[in-house]
Parts: C-alpha cells; structure tokens; sequence
C-alpha cells in the first residue's frame, strides 16, 4: 500500500504538471489524517526529487486546548523530519465578525491569505494542500444541492493559481491505510463530527447510505464524473474566450456587445461571455447567482433604454441593440469635472498624460490644403468671440451640421455615434459657451472651419494618450 499510494502520487503530479524537480513548495499542515500523509508522501518524494519543503500550520483561534495540542503537532512533524515550520495565529472569529462572513468562510480566508504570504516569503513556486478525492465527491454533491452550475460541479480543480491539491486521486480509507502501516499517527478535529456544518452530514451521513444503498463506489464515481465535469468545463471556457474577444468591447468601466451578433451564440457561449464580462468588473464574480443569468438574458428582449442591477454595482443597459455593462455612479448625469479655460497662446494639462495645446497661426503660413488629423484641428480665429474650455459635455451643448447653419445637439452625435451612454458624460469637448468648436476627436462644428476668407488660424493640438473613446461602439 505505501509503495502504490507513493507511485500513484508520483503519476498524478507527473500527468497533471503540479511539480517539478526541484520545486520549492508550501504544505499546509492541520494535523489531520489527510495534510499528515501529503507532508508524509512529499518528504519521501523530495529525496529523489530534490524538493525543498516549507510547513505552515494556521491556528485560527478556534477550540482552544485542541487547537493549541494542533499546532504542537504539526511543529514537532515538521522537526522530525527537519522541514522549516511556520506558526500563523489568527482570530478567525473576530474577522469574520467584521467582514460579516461565517467561520468557516472567515477560515477558508484567511488560510489561504497566509499560506500565499509565506509561499511569497519563502520564495516557494506552489502551495500544496491535502483534499482528496472524498473531499471533492462532498463538495459536488455540495454544490449540486445549493444549485450550482457547471462550474460548480467541476468540483474542487487540481490547480487553481499557486494552490495544489496533489492528493485528489487517494480516498480516505487509503491515505488512513497508508498512515497506519507506516506508524504515523494523526489528529482528529473535534469540528469534523458536527452534524450543524453541511458538509459534515453529507460526509458523515449521506455519503456511507450512498456506498450502502447505491454503490460501494459512490464517492469514487462522483469524483470521476467531477474530473470529466472539468474537461467540459476548460473546453467552453476556451471558446467562450474565442467568443468573447471577438463580441465584446470596453472603454474604461465600461463593457458592451451587439446583441444581434450575442445571440447567435450557443446559450453556454453566452452565459461564459456574461461571467468573462462580470468577471472583469467583480473579480471572482462573488454572488453572482442563475437568478442573475436569467435576468441578463431577459433583457435582450426588452426595449431600448431597460436596465437591470447586478451585485457589486454593476448596470446591465440595453441601448440602441447593444448591451452595456457599466458600474452605478452617484449621478449619470455626472462629467468627470474637466474644465479648462483657455488663453491663446497656451498649453494645459487635462489630465494625467493628456495636454492641449492653443496658437495662432496666420493663413498664408500654413498648407494650402489642411491636413486632415484626429488630434489636431485648424479653426477660423475670426469666428471665435469669446473664451474658449476644454471640458466635458453639459446639456444644451450643440454644433453646427452644414453651411445652411443647421444644428445638431451633441448628445445626438453621441447616440449616432453609438458612445455608450455612460460614456458620454467623460468625453471631452473644445466649446464656445455651448457651441462646440471639436468633439474630440473627429467632428468639428461647420461653424469655425477654415474658409477662403479665413486669416488668422486657431490650431489646436490634442497631444499624450490617443483617446479613442469617440469611437467606441461595435456593429
């Protein structure tokens, strides 16, 4: 048994490329059966291997004495086979009382936190922590119940960032098996036998009627099917990945797509374009449940101008058979604040690393023909009358279509020019009072363009970042 569960180790690091020869890693050390066979199996592996190995055990301030006797434990395992060891005291409780969380979140939280804080400290590549396989038939049958997706299901990954799980293939009576034959012994957790934790009465209750009344094999079966779950899983999320770069588009905060061109996609494609795009905006995509889904899709059938919320503040907005994703601001109606008063000849900063530059030219001095320039424009001196701001745009602002002097309202242009609605309060503008010399950084007012009677030129520059976002849209 010791030599299977060794060699079996061995083959699925190997086939799912955990370690490598050499490797530096963290092990999280609790003291229980399974975290003292990892600690076990990579000391023997790290001989041949030549893996320098790093133990951490969290006292989370929970079940005093015991607590204490756990931590006592894992430092003298750690000396018996001449490891580095690292003691991490925590008030679990209290954080979790102030970050309004459970325990058992506050805990998981804070585990994780700390062991990747000594993993960056000991300059290790990865952290190695003990779940097997009865673990992850618990949590697929956890998450099966709660509703959970796809994702869910897939169970817990093998790697996820610098977190391994190289004990996913061994179940429980064999990592016990493997300890008692060595004559290693283990702690068990008091915690672990109490039916109020849900995960404990799947493991303690649901899964042995399952082996009893189903099949011997259940929690082995569930696991496979959790490995099979992930391979589907990894394969949409890679065409997701294709579609998603191909549909959506952002500028800033703000992200958004054709919803013609969204909904000729399979409905999978389309929940993993929803999650990539909440992803960006709410890392992990916390509380984001199928109700929320549901709800996303919904609103590509309703009229222009609906919108739902999302958690995290996000708005999801339909506009003119596009789709805006966009965080809730104090106030839509709001502008960024820039507001430049300009003096000819001058130069400002608008904002970090973006500056407007102003001069007079006369006529004869420049090209006959003007060159056409995103960032820079040529405007008729003589037609300006009063001061001129660099600023975003304020209701009642408009230009001049055409020579018959025509007009357009700027919030118009916006909307033919398909700029998202959240956007449009960010752009920037060259006005005069309200007359609109440049919507930066292509439409110019008819106004105060350069004509055979023109003498004097006002140029203007737009120099520093390209700031594209006039032209966002997608068709």
């Amino acid at each position: 048994m010791e030599k299977a569960l060794r060699k079996k180790l061995e083959e699925f690091v190997e086939k799912n490329d955990l370690i490598h020869r050499g490797d530096a890693i963290v092990i999280g050390l609790s003291g229980g059966a399974d975290s003292v066979c990892l600690l076990q199996l990579l000391f023997e592996l790290s001989g041949d291997w030549g893996l320098s190995l790093h133990v951490v055990h969290i006292h989370h301030g929970i079940r005093g004495a015991e607590a204490d006797r756990d931590a006592e434990f894992a430092e003298k395992m750690a000396a018996e086979r001449g490891l580095p060891f690292y003691l991490v005291r925590e008030d679990v409780p209290r954080i979790a009382k102030e970050k309004g969380m459970t325990v058992e979140e506050a805990g998981r939280t804070v585990r994780y936190e700390r062991l990747e804080e000594c993993r960056e400290r000991v300059g290790a590549g990865s952290i190695a922590v003990a779940h097997h396989r009865d673990d992850q038939a618990e949590t697929v049958l956890f998450q099966l119940f709660r509703g959970s997706g796809p994702r869910g299901l897939s169970g817990i990954p093998v790697r996820r960032g610098s977190v391994i799980r190289p004990l996913l293939f061994a179940g429980r009576d064999e990592i016990q098996k493997y300890l008692a034959g060595k004559g290693i012994s283990w702690l068990r957790d008091s915690t672990n036998d109490d039916p109020s934790y849900s995960r404990n009465r799947i493991r303690l209750e649901l899964l042995p009627q399952a082996e009893e009344c189903v099949n011997r094999q259940a929690a082995r079966h569930i696991a496979a099917t959790a490995e099979k779950m992930a391979q589907w899983r990894r394969y949409i999320e890679k065409e997701g990945e294709k579609a998603f770069k191909s549909i959506v588009a952002n500028e800033g905060d703000c992200w958004y797509f054709s919803a013609g061109k969204f909904e000729k996609e399979d409905p999978v494609i389309r929940a993993e374009i929803f999650r990539r795009i909440l992803e960006q905006m709410l890392p992990g995509a916390r509380d984001v449940g199928q109700a929320h889904y549901d709800q996303m899709e919904a609103l590509l059938q309703a009229e222009t101008g609906k919108r739902i919320s999302l958690p995290g503040g996000v708005q999801m907005e339909k506009e003119y058979g596009r789709m805006l994703f966009y965080r809730k601001k104090a106030s839509q109606s709001a502008v960024s604040g820039v507001s430049i008063t300009c003096g000819i000849p001058s130069s400002h900063i608008v904002r970090e690393g973006l500056r407007i530059s102003l001069e007079v030219r006369r006529r004869e001095d420049l090209p006959s023909k003007i060159p056409q320039k995103d960032y820079t424009k040529w405007f008729d001196y003589d037609m300006i009358k009063s001061s001129l701001m660099v600023r975003n745009p304020r209701e009642g602002d408009y230009f001049v279509l055409d020579s018959s002097g025509n007009r357009k309202h700027l919030n118009r242009y916006y909307i033919d020019r398909k700029v998202p609605r959240p956007l449009r309060g960010e752009q920037l503008v060259l006005a005069e009072g309200s007359h609109i010399l440049w919507a930066v950084p292509d439409r110019v007012s008819e106004a105060y363009k350069i004509t055979e009677y023109t003498k004097m030129v006002l140029v203007v520059t737009m120099e520093g970042e390209a700031d594209e976002r006039s032209n966002a849209g997608v068709d």
